[in-house]
């Protein structure tokens, strides 16, 4: 009996270590491996897609160190691994593939400005992805729903439910992990082939399902993370969604070859315990309708029948992504009924104008323009409001919906008396690429504000308008060296030949920060007039950062003027 109690103690023991085993590898090891990283590799102390010059300089950084191929490669082997691992039933390679497509998602446990920084430099994994679209990452967002409708439930009663919900995923699936690893080897431990006792009555694969558990409730956890660029990673959704969908595949292989090893007594064990979820049999038969359909069947018998009935699923969830939270539902819907996009687009107003919280009021507007189009006249409207932070959030969110109706307003906000305002209006006019705005911007290189004034000479420079060169050259001069930054990067937006001594001369300045924004810039102008000062800053600038960007440069510059012969 004493026997038999210290070897239980011993499975329990055993299964505790594992279970805060691999809890403390996938929490407090991004935390260590970050540290490490950020110590062992420099990168470029920069916002990397902030703006136009940032997001040059973050692909010099990637071209330089040719991340883009070796991100292009891993994302070719995860994907070789699951089809391998399908292929062969080699359900462990296909996991593999599996824990591949999630490992970006851990890069938002860094606090980086620089995307590829420590830890973020998981996110090459995809960059196959980030080329396509941004966008795509809106494929996965449709796994918000329970999240959002358990929201709700706690919201009728009067209660924030964010920290409950994350602790029942976060705890609910360890335990769940933790019991089915316990019955596991308890199975093992009296050699009974088919664990089918205890919790392996409510779940055939517990295990699996604790993992989706508590990786959902990571995916919570993140939404209120404190990664600050983490919008230039990867969204964790749709990894999630693709990393899930392998896993289930994953446990329908292993049923595969149970069944095929033990036969009937594994037949009747299936019988009489659900999948993953215990779930009413006529939603059970919801999921099962596309194997029904195509093949005729409860359930898929052959690893093509699998990944077939995965792909499906995976198509009708991205769909359904689409669909309800990137804006699809609501176009439709303003389509077929424009009653219906108009009202919903008044509510938003209201809200935005009576919610008391500035962070709030700029993801309602976000949601207003989510509408795309028919949102402007309303983003026209907001900026009447007599709120600052309204007017704010209106200005911005047109720059991001450029329009010609919206350039009358926009001019207005020029004077407004918030400062923000007449920075986010500026950039609202040169998005709309509205030459007849350049005379009434120009007064705005007089304004108060340094900030102001350096973004209308940005917009300027964006306008083609060459007299900025003169007030750029003034700013060059300026003891402030983010002046001087600003004033380096309009003129290489301008791409003025006239630019091109100015920006040489920059790389003279004793701020390094100055002298990567000018390389940056001379290669925006793609002249070949500052070949001999590029490679001097090459080869003998003592920031590493300049000698990078200064010898891609020269390296894009020759590739350019090599096209350009051929073409002859």
């Amino acid at each position: 009996m004493k026997s038999r109690a210290a070897h239980t103690a011993f499975l329990v023991l055993l299964s505790a270590i594992f279970t805060i085993g691999l809890t403390f590898a996938t929490v407090e090891l991004p935390y260590l491996i970050d540290e490490v990283l950020q110590e062992a590799i420099t990168t470029p102390n920069l916002d990397s897609h902030v703006d136009e010059i940032s997001v040059l300089k973050t692909e010099l950084f990637i071209s330089h160190f040719h991340l883009r191929l070796i991100g292009y490669v891993c994302f070719a082997l995860m994907v070789a691994a699951i089809v391998v691992g399908f292929s062969t039933k080699r359900t462990g390679l296909a996991a593999l593939g599996a824990f591949g497509f999630m490992l970006p998602v851990f890069a938002q446990f860094a606090g980086v400005m620089f995307f590829l920084s420590g830890l973020g430099m998981l996110n090459i994994l995809w960059l196959p992805v980030l080329d396509i679209s941004y966008e795509l990452q809106k494929l996965g967002l449709v796994i918000r729903v329970p999240y959002d409708f358990l929201i709700w439930l706690f919201r009728s009663v009067g209660i924030n439910g964010y920290w409950p919900i994350v602790y029942f995923f976060l705890g609910g699936g360890l335990l769940l992990f933790f019991l089915g690893t316990f019955a596991w080897l308890s199975a093992r431990a009296r050699k009974q082939p088919v664990a089918d006792f205890w919790v392996y009555k409510v779940s055939r694969h517990p295990q699996y399902l604790g993992w989706i558990l508590w990786s959902y409730g990571v995916y919570l956890l993140l939404l209120q993370g404190r990664y600050p660029k983490r919008s230039w990673g990867i969204d964790a959704s749709l990894p999630w969604l693709l990393s899930t969908l392998v896993i289930i595949g994953v446990a329908m292989l292993e049923e595969l070859q149970m069944r095929r090893r033990h036969g009937e007594a594994y037949d009747s064990y299936r019988r009489g315990a659900p999948f993953l979820l215990p779930i009413p049999k006529f939603v059970e038969r919801i999921f099962e309708c596309p194997t029904r359909l195509l093949f005729k069947k409860s359930g898929p018998e052959r690893k093509r029948e699998v990944a077939v009935v995965l792909g499906i699923y995976a198509a009708l969830l991205m769909g359904a992504s689409v669909l309800f939270y990137a804006g699809g539902l609501k176009r439709t819907l303003g389509i077929v009924r424009p009653s219906v996009r108009e009202a919903a687009m008044e509510e938003l107003v209201v809200r935005v104008v009576e919610e008391p919280n500035a962070r709030r009021k700029y993801f309602i507007a976000g949601e207003l323009a989510s509408f795309g189009e028919p949102a402007i006249d309303y983003f026209i409207r907001l900026l009447q409001s007599d709120q600052p932070e309204v007017r704010i959030n209106a200005a911005g969110y047109l720059r991001r919906l450029p329009s010609e109706r919206a350039v009358p307003a926009l001019l207005a906000a020029l004077d407004d008396s918030t400062a923000d305002v007449r920075w986010r209006a500026v950039g609202a006019l040169a998005a709309t690429g509205c030459r007849g705005c350049v005379e009434p911007m120009l007064r705005l290189l007089d304004d108060p504000e340094h900030y102001v004034r350096m973004a209308a000479m940005n917009a300027l420079a964006q306008l083609g308008a060459e007299v900025i060169v003169v007030r750029a050259e003034e700013a060059l001069g300026s003891p402030d060296a983010w002046v001087r930054v600003a004033a380096v990067e309009a003129l290489g937006t301008l791409g003025s030949p006239q630019a091109v001594p100015l920006l040489v001369e920059q790389l003279n300045d004793d701020k390094a920060w100055v002298r990567r924004s000018a390389v940056a810039a001379l290669l925006e102008t793609g002249t070949h007039q500052a070949r001999e000062a590029l490679e001097r800053a090459a080869r003998d600038d003592v920031d590493w950062e300049v000698r990078l960007y200064a010898a891609e440069s020269l390296r894009q510059l020759q590739a350019s003027s090599g096209g350009e012969r051929q073409n002859r």
